[in-house]
């Protein structure tokens, strides 16, 4: 079976999945450092054999049409301009019949464009983390839809679970760290000891951080909505 993750990274997921199905996994990353970490990593970890990895812009894929049985994006398609570019080119990508998993950042249903604080946490979010735009839950699926799939999930993980705690309590839980940090930050800055750019890059991870705490805990923002769509045959 041969499977396409796009976006691939340095390849955690790529690997998990590599040795637990016995797949063949290609990732696909625009950075040639992402590219090196993966490659060595799959080496030291004995899955070489079951893995490539090439740079390349997902939106423009290289491979031929009908290529992969399946593929997954974890957290990487919402970097793209359009979502319906890349969605296009892994329908292309896919053979009939084939299965496409993605796990998307969204804004939620109980997002509210003329809440002025929502449209803020969502702007931050989308700031600190490179992000083109936050791409409504069903936009995500009608981007899907538009390029041929089928949809055959859309589920909201970040709330599906009766037991998990939310996914931002951890980060919560950790935000006296960055209050530390920001500290030392601008004492440095202060004695112009810390390298130029520093103070604003760390104020700039700072606010994405509690943005996404606020995202989490109003319920405006998901990082982990999946959706599950088929090439038709």
């Amino acid at each position: 079976m041969k499977v396409l993750d796009c976006g691939c990274g340095v390849g955690g997921p790529m690997r998990t999945v590599a040795s637990v199905s016995g797949a063949h996994v290609t990732g696909i990353t625009i950075n040639q450092y992402q590219v090196d970490r993966a490659t060595h990593h799959n080496q030291r970890l004995g899955v070489a054999p079951l893995t490539d990895v090439v740079r390349g812009n997902f939106c423009e894929l290289p491979f031929a049409h009908g290529t992969f049985d399946a593929a997954y994006a974890i957290e990487a398609t919402c970097h793209a301009a359009k979502l319906e570019d890349v969605y296009g080119e892994i329908f292309k990508a896919l053979k009939p019949g084939g299965m496409f998993l993605s796990y998307e950042w969204v804004s939620t249903r109980d997002f509210d464009p003329a809440n002025p604080e929502h449209v803020r946490v969502i702007d931050e979010i989308n700031f600190g983390n490179g992000l083109p735009e936050m791409r409504t839950w069903d936009q995500a699926e009608d981007a899907g839809k538009a390029v041929g799939f089928k949809l055959v999930t859309s589920l909201d993980l970040a709330v599906a679970s009766e037991v998990a705690d939310g996914w931002w309590k951890r980060l919560d839980e950790l935000a006296w760290q960055n209050e530390v940090s920001h500290v030392v930050v601008t004492a440095l800055d202060t004695l112009w000891l810390a390298p130029k750019g520093l103070k604003d890059v760390h104020n700039m991870l700072r606010n994405v951080a509690r943005s996404l705490v606020a995202g989490g805990k109003t319920g405006v923002f998901s990082p982990m909505h999946m959706l599950v769509f088929q090439k038709p045959h």
